[in-house]
């Protein structure tokens, strides 16, 4: 077994913690707000709620970078990237279609939370990763894929798909059978990887190319890409526990079981994780811990 120690971010909390995501620049995004939304009959996470204020929160390196100041918004916001050197992108997971006019559930504010645009990504969304080239990649869970508030034909219906900055769709994955896209990882702008549902595969896409390569595991939420190991996590009722898996062509072999760890070697239990190529988030309400994996933390 593989302990790795994280290290924690001394994060000042603005609000409740909404999303922690890495960006294109090595950066930690932390999404936190005034209040969280409460769930429709304690279930649905509802497109819209009373405005209420909105913060990010930018570190590189585990120092501070800046603040954007609070945005105020209806949209009830789940995801955070970086767009260039000067722009955030908030995302909500859910959108009404509402007869021909969905709600345009992702907004881009400059560094001073002024609004430059809002476009729609569809409901039902999963993942959100932005890529140095502006591609906005977009996983959907099963209603994403299959329709619900008033989608007869969902911008997600294949699952995983690649838009601009302006909502356009540059590339869908219609030759796959997605179901459910549980966990993406765009390491750069021409490598791109992700791990769907029902088939458990994972698919890495090199210039748009697919390789696919079967896997063990059901129900992974995150990996972390370690050439030439795939760190997987664990699945179903194994959130806290990561598979090691080494590449070899088109095939896997696992090496170890892998455990991340505070500073102190306590095992990390019921974090939520977010993993971008080799850089991994472990984080809940009360602390962030990060890490950049290296090959000699998994030989």
């Amino acid at each position: 077994m593989i302990k790795i120690p994280l290290s924690k971010l001394n994060h000042q909390s603005r609000g409740e913690m909404v999303a922690c995501s890495w960006g294109i620049h090595d950066d930690i995004l932390i999404l936190e707000a005034e209040q969280i939304p409460e769930r429709i009959d304690g279930m649905f996470v509802p497109a819209q709620a009373d405005k209420r204020s909105w913060f990010v929160t930018v570190y590189q390196g585990g120092e501070l970078l800046f603040t954007l100041p609070a945005v105020e918004s209806k949209t009830n916001f789940h995801y955070v990237q970086r767009v260039g050197d000067d722009q955030i992108l908030l995302v909500g997971a859910r959108c009404h279609y509402n007869e021909g006019k969905p709600d345009k559930n992702a907004a881009l504010y400059n560094h001073y939370g002024q609004l430059i645009n809002r476009f729609t990504l569809g409901d039902g969304i999963e993942q959100v990763n932005v890529t140095a080239s502006n591609e906005v990649w977009v996983g959907y869970f099963d209603e994403g894929v299959f329709g619900n508030y008033g989608w007869g034909q969902p911008l997600g219906q294949y699952g995983l798909v690649k838009f601009d900055l302006e909502g356009h769709i540059l590339w869908q994955a219609d030759q796959f059978e997605i179901l459910d896209c549980y966990a993406v990882n765009a390491e750069s702008s021409r490598s791109f990887w992700f791990y769907y549902y029902s088939d458990f595969k994972l698919v890495h896409l090199q210039d748009m190319q697919p390789t696919t390569y079967p896997l063990p595991i059901s129900g992974s939420h995150a990996f972390a890409i370690c050439h030439p190991y795939i760190i997987m996590g664990g699945g179903y009722n194994h959130n806290d526990k990561f598979t090691v898996f080494k590449k070899n062509n088109q095939h896997l072999k696992k090496t170890d079981e892998l455990v991340f760890t505070d500073e102190k070697g306590k095992s990390l239990t019921q974090y939520v994780y977010n993993i971008r190529g080799n850089q991994v988030i472990a984080y809940n309400q009360n602390n962030i811990y990060f890490t950049n994996l290296s090959v000699s933390d998994i030989k």
